[in-house]
């Protein structure tokens, strides 16, 4: 079993010491007459522009040969700029029908243009692997397909579509620490938010709303001063130090995760712990303003998604099944009474020595010893992940 583990390994390794030879712009340049051909390329070329199309390939066919020499996928930073390239492009109108058929037929010619870059050898390493590829084809068509249709969705319900594409982008060149350009002054100016550190990072989540509501939302935070955006249901920014949120916090709908004062350095992680903060307080039913501190062992079991799994698993998963429903209820209850009997069994109304006997089937198909402190540890852990997460936070 090594044996045959080390050659597949060595495969692999071996075929992408093959990719990453080949070129981008090559693969371009083999691309480009063939989807001359296609109605879709020359449309779009006198749409957006020749030279622009030209680079908005070579950008995804560089990110497609990257994850396939890498084993690395996009990541959000990446996705959130085919986003805003898709938003900008349902701003002025182009179909997204139009779009994506655009990207179906590249993929379906990048391949091609990669072999047709190696060598006799090398194709006929790549040809074995062409499956693989087409693998990676279509996780990358699956991604910017729910990219572009998410941000076309939300570019026909914002009413504020420019100030949130503005807000969005100058939020991303800020979280990336990239000099400030003219351009991003002018963002900044438009926008009336003041580029000047410390910012104040934040998440909100206005529960049960319209995709309106929220455009709403970030638009009156911009005016108030933030420079804010819609996420996908969050509404996502910055505001100074001295930002009044009165005017706002009354809404009972609202979930907000605020950071500290800050300067550019660490911003990115800032929004993403905030993020997660949001994400396992909205589980909870937690309204108004929460603090990490509130969620500090539901942040570790969420920061550890396989761990909080096999935790959950070592415990929850003997008891899974219609037949031990009320096993599993009588063991959340416990945990929510800090496993005192008397508490518990008036919270389930059921009478003590049935509470016993329950402990018992527990005891007996998992294995734990609910007496112990250790095993205990081990059940509120497991408890509070599948209460808090349902599977996954995020």
């Amino acid at each position: 079993m090594t044996g045959r583990s080390e050659c597949a390994a060595a495969a692999t390794a071996a075929l992408r010491d093959i990719l990453e030879r080949i070129d981008a712009d090559a693969v371009v340049q083999r691309m480009e007459p063939v989807l001359h051909r296609t109605p879709g390329y020359g449309c779009s070329a006198r749409d957006c522009g020749a030279s622009a199309l030209r680079a908005s390939l070579r950008r995804h066919v560089g990110l497609l040969l990257h994850w396939m020499v890498r084993g690395t996928p996009p990541d959000a930073y990446v996705l959130s700029e085919i986003y805003e390239q898709a938003r900008e492009c349902a701003a002025a109108g182009q179909p997204s029908s139009g779009a994506l058929l655009l990207h179906h037929q590249a993929a379906g010619v990048f391949w091609d243009a990669v072999l047709g870059l190696a060598t006799a050898e090398d194709r006929g390493h790549l040809a074995a692997w062409t499956d693989q590829a087409r693998r990676h084809l279509d996780s990358y068509l699956d991604m910017v397909t729910r990219t572009f249709t998410q941000a076309y969705a939300d570019q026909a319900d914002l009413p504020s579509s420019q100030g949130d594409r503005r807000a969005r982008t100058l939020f991303d060149r800020l979280c990336a620490h990239l000099p400030i350009t003219v351009e991003d002054q002018e963002r900044a100016a438009r926008l009336g938010f003041d580029l000047m550190p410390p910012y104040v990072p934040f998440v909100v989540l206005l529960d049960k709303s319209t995709p309106a509501e929220r455009a709403d939302l970030a638009a009156r935070l911009r005016t108030a001063g933030a420079l804010t955006f819609v996420e996908d249901v969050r509404v996502t920014g910055f505001t100074g130090p001295a930002f009044d949120w009165s005017a706002f916090t009354g809404d009972r709908r609202l979930l907000l995760a605020q950071g500290l004062p800050a300067g550019r350095a660490g911003l990115q992680t800032a929004v993403d712990n905030l993020r997660l903060l949001v994400a396992v307080a909205s589980r909870s039913h937690r309204g108004g303003r929460v603090q990490v501190e509130d969620f500090l062992p539901q942040l570790l079991l969420a920061r550890s998604p396989e761990l909080a799994d096999a935790v959950a698993q070592r415990v929850l998963g003997p008891l899974a099944g219609r037949d031990h429903g009320e096993l599993m209820a009588s063991l959340a209850c416990l945990v929510e009474n800090q496993f005192d009997s008397a508490s518990t069994t008036v919270a389930l109304h059921i009478h003590r020595n049935t509470l016993l006997y329950r402990i018992k089937q527990i005891e007996k198909l998992t294995g734990l010893d609910l007496q112990r402190h250790s095993d205990r540890a081990m059940v509120w852990l497991a408890v509070i992940w599948a209460q808090v997460s349902s599977g996954r936070v995020g």
